[in-house]
């Protein structure tokens, strides 16, 4: 194989560094160093349907692949940190987090593990169900407990109407 075949297949595919991640457009891109010292500007990341992520610049890593053998067509292949990677789990577990702790574990066994560091939110239509470490916010809708009414709307049967209110609840 002569040296210029030799450079051109070991450009085809390289581990590179990524700078200036932008996610602005209908793709997202990065700067991409390709050789020590030498980047390239605005490379498509590639990301898998139905998932997005904007990976923290420090230690973005990459695999870079030349299409076919053009180092002027370059795609990024999904995006590694590694010092943020979710790790510890278990064969057959799937996992989703970002940098901050933050994490959903589908485990093997059938259990959904959330972690959140400042809150959970669930917006349906126009109910809201937020989760914070001070206890749970639902707005709008209503809210049952085995078909009963147990929410700011509900009644209760056998008061007798007057000027006093009910005592709070006693179970």
């Amino acid at each position: 194989m002569d040296n210029e075949t030799a450079g051109k297949t070991r450009g085809m595919i390289r581990r590179a560094t990524l700078k200036n991640i932008k996610d602005d457009g209908q793709t997202q891109t990065a700067s991409v160093e390709v050789a020590d010292g030498v980047w390239r500007d605005d490379v498509e990341i590639l990301q898998p349907y139905g998932f997005a992520s904007r990976v923290p610049e420090d230690g973005a890593l990459a695999i870079v692949l030349a299409v076919g053998s053009d180092e002027g067509d370059l795609v990024v292949l999904p995006v590694a940190n590694p010092s943020k990677r979710l790790g510890k789990l278990d064969e057959g577990d799937v996992g989703l987090y970002g940098q901050h702790n933050d994490k959903i574990v589908i485990n093997d066994g059938g259990t959904i593990e959330m972690q959140a560091g400042e809150s959970l939110s669930v917006k349906i239509g126009g109910v809201t169900f937020v989760v914070t470490a001070d206890g749970v916010d639902i707005t709008g809708g209503h809210v049952k407990h085995n078909g009963k009414n147990i929410g700011s709307t509900h009644l209760h049967g056998g008061v007798i109407a007057g000027g006093d209110d009910t005592d709070v609840p006693s179970n």
